[in-house]
């Protein structure tokens, strides 16, 4: 079995010249099942203005259509102080079970003051985040700010790279996946944390097989394989409510 912690579907904002990453639930879903993919976590491409809360009605559509093949995971702008709080309480009244940031894109600094709110708010509401991690804003330390007062939050660290580890050997709940990363870092996070690692795809930005074959060629045993591939992600979900 496979499960995917990182798939974006529905419409996007035009931010990449080289890729219309545009999906519908039945074109994912091919690409899911060429790729022998079972489930998948789901959420939105990133969009402008206040478009979120449309984008996350598609989410839950997908979810309510193919419950058996997708997770749904909301997405806000924390930029949009109270107005965003609002929409991650609906979303968790909806029944999504997790939020997705960007703090590359939406150009925030995760740990600034100006969004405790918004952090407090779903770990109130026991809500997971998936969050970009990278250079710059996007970087794991910052997030390990964040959970300094919130030690039990749960959280997947995307594009899993030493930031992530660091923060993951830390934090119990915290988790990586593994879209965009090399086979030597993912070699090196499963002597770190291997019950922590959870496959990402990150399609469609990446390629579905390419982002499998980090996995399959890694030097681990076929056990933490699928760990990596569905157990740990179960584990992470069974825990939530």
């Amino acid at each position: 079995m496979i499960l995917d912690a990182h798939v974006h579907l529905g419409p996007s904002g035009e931010w990449l010249p080289y890729l219309d990453p545009e999906r519908d639930a039945e074109t994912v879903l091919a690409a899911m099942d060429d790729a022998d993919v079972d489930k998948a976590i789901i959420f939105s491409n990133p969009v402008v203005g206040d478009r979120y809360p449309e984008m996350n009605d598609i989410i839950l559509e997908a979810v309510e259509e193919y419950p058996d093949r997708f997770i749904g995971f909301g997405r806000v702008d924390p930029r949009r102080g109270n107005e965003a709080i609002e929409e991650l309480k609906r979303c968790d009244d909806m029944g999504l079970v997790g939020i997705k940031l960007h703090p590359f894109v939406e150009t925030y600094r995760p740990d600034h003051p100006n969004f405790e709110k918004l952090f407090d708010a779903i770990h109130e509401r026991d809500m997971i985040i998936l969050t970009h991690t990278g250079q710059g804003f996007a970087s794991a330390g910052l997030m390990k700010n964040v959970l300094e007062d919130r030690e039990d939050m749960k959280v997947i660290l995307g594009h899993l790279n030493e930031g992530c580890i660091s923060a993951a050997e830390k934090y119990d709940n915290v988790y990586v996946d593994t879209s965009g990363t090399r086979v030597y870092m993912l070699e090196y996070a499963c002597s770190e944390i291997p019950d922590k690692i959870l496959f990402g795809s990150d399609h469609p930005y990446l390629n579905y097989k390419v982002q499998k074959t980090v996995v399959e060629a890694a030097d681990i045993s076929d056990s933490r394989k699928d760990k990596i591939f569905s157990d740990n992600l179960k584990g992470l979900l069974s825990d939530t409510k």
